[in-house]
């Protein structure tokens, strides 16, 4: 079902479990190392002897010591093009090949000056660094642009205390002047912002709230989103800082995989996509739009070491999220309650939006609605169900139980059981015949626990019932968008009438 990487999941890699012992062999005879041994192995067997609890010291240790963050590659600066343009007021300027590109440039120039304005302007974000030859931030016109746009780092700032870089972007020659250019040159300019801010996020982060912050900045780039939309809500098991091509594939942003960092255009649609997710954050808890993102952005410093290999991605952007949804929406909530509440967001965005959880995505009609593992009609019988896939931490699934032929007074009976090393949070929804939300019942769920249950009772004018789940990680291990790969884990829901 997965691997999780050594840094961060609970089973860890042939290498990284070596380095692990090595560690153990320094604090442990062999004798007790044998006993750690027995002890991990025997499931029935207590595990919290000294032996254990010095191997579990060893092995955070270890895992701190990991390799964390995305890989350092900088691309190379461009040489001028024989044509540019630069803003008469902003330190922008557009380059092109030929001169025959004349009015390619400056739509494009035109753009980035209304991107560059609402950038530091509306939305309180930094400017890009610019080149320190030219004084100016450089954005080249190519044809062939995977996306429309790109942005790559180009250097490090030596001088800053915490990580800095600075960039430089492209945007396909092909745009022309209209809504589709404007989005692409905010989110050049954005990706180049967040490159100053924060180099070390990682790309399917980066890419969501980029694409949520275009949102803001150009409202018309959510019609054009559809395709985005139904990648990221067709896929709801997937981690919503997902951005790679496979299990084991690279990252979609992976600067070594080609001049415009070639990716498979489902993936870059994926990571487009999860800006959904931190638009639902943004509008149900931000105090303004786009506050969620910025803060992520400023509460993030990091910083690497000279000639590191990789960022040090640490903290990142749900560290941030960690510690501030800490008893916030209630006493006692966690992270995993707002997690829950994205969860059951995206059941009605699009066409299943009622007016109240997400307005704005309805231009993405029938594009913007979630995939269900489940649509079934009343269980007169006991239904023992599993997932249409395994559930990537912060991954969500849904069951439709449609209540057409309940007897009058009937009550839905849930339990729910899943796998260890994850905490899956549950909910139940009813809806009205309009698709309106009439009441939310979250089913109370121990950290450590691995079942739920709950009765549903008052289904009277329900016309049916949307069970919610979303895997809120390991407990022990908190999510990290930085893990090489996510640990999926299952779960098993009995639904019943009573």
């Amino acid at each position: 079902m997965g691997r999780v990487s050594a840094r961060r999941g609970p089973r860890l890699s042939p290498l990284a479990f070596g380095a692990v012992l090595a560690l153990v062999a320094v604090v442990a005879s062999p004798p007790a190392r044998a006993e750690v041994d027995a002890a991990l192995d025997d499931e029935d067997r207590p595990v919290d002897t000294p032996e254990v609890a010095r191997f579990r010291a060893a092995q955070a240790e270890a895992i701190e010591k990991a390799p964390s963050g995305p890989r350092i590659v900088l691309a190379q600066r461009r040489a001028p093009r024989a044509v540019r343009a630069c803003s008469p007021r902003l330190p922008l300027c557009v380059h092109a090949d030929t001169p025959s590109a004349a009015t390619a440039i400056l739509a494009s120039l035109a753009a980035l000056e209304r991107a560059w304005d609402t950038l530091t302007g509306a939305l309180r974000l930094p400017a890009p660094d610019v080149d320190l030859a030219s004084l100016t931030y450089d954005v080249v016109l190519e044809p062939d642009v995977p996306g429309g746009w790109d942005t790559r780092p180009v250097a490090r700032d030596a001088r800053s205390t915490f990580d800095r870089a600075s960039a430089e972007s492209s945007i396909d020659i092909r745009s022309r002047a209209g809504c589709a250019l404007d989005t692409a040159a905010f989110r050049a300019l954005a990706r180049a912002s967040l490159y100053r801010v924060a180099p070390a996020a990682t790309d399917g982060v980066a890419r969501a709230q980029v694409a949520y912050l275009s949102e803001l900045a150009v409202p018309c780039s959510i019609a054009l989103a559809a395709p985005e939309a139904q990648a990221f809500q067709t896929s709801p098991d997937r981690a919503v800082a997902d951005a790679r091509t496979g299990e084991t594939g690279a990252a979609a942003g992976d600067p070594s995989l080609g001049p415009h960092r070639a990716r498979d255009p489902q993936s870059r649609l994926f990571a487009d996509g999860a800006a959904l997710f931190w638009a639902r954050l943004d509008w149900a808890f931000g105090k303004n739009p786009g506050d969620v993102v910025r803060a992520s952005w400023t509460l993030a410093p990091t910083a690497t070491k000279p000639g590191a290999e990789r960022w040090a991605n640490e903290p990142d952007a749900f560290d941030v999220l960690r510690v501030s949804f800490k008893g916030t929406m209630s006493t006692g909530s966690t992270v995993s309650d707002a997690l829950l509440d994205v969860a059951i967001a995206r059941a009605f965005m699009g066409g299943a939006d009622d007016g109240v959880h997400q307005p704005e995505t309805r231009v993405l009609g029938d594009a913007g609605g979630v995939a269900f593992d489940w649509d079934i009609v009343w269980p007169a019988k006991p239904k023992r169900l599993a997932p249409r896939a395994p559930v990537a931490p912060t991954g969500s699934s849904y069951v439709l139980v449609r209540t057409a032929n309940a007897r009058a007074g009937a009550r839905l009976r849930l339990e729910a059981d899943w796998e260890e090393h994850a905490l899956f949070r549950w909910a139940v929804i009813k809806i009205d015949r309009e698709g309106h939300e009439t009441a939310r019942l979250v089913v109370p769920t121990r950290e450590r626990a691995l079942e739920a249950q709950m009765t549903v009772v008052d289904l009277a004018g329900v016309d049916r019932v949307l069970v919610v789940a979303v895997n809120a990680g390991d407990p022990a291990y908190p999510f990290d968008p930085d893990d090489e790969v996510w640990e999926p884990h299952g779960w098993l829901l009995t639904l019943a009438e009573e």
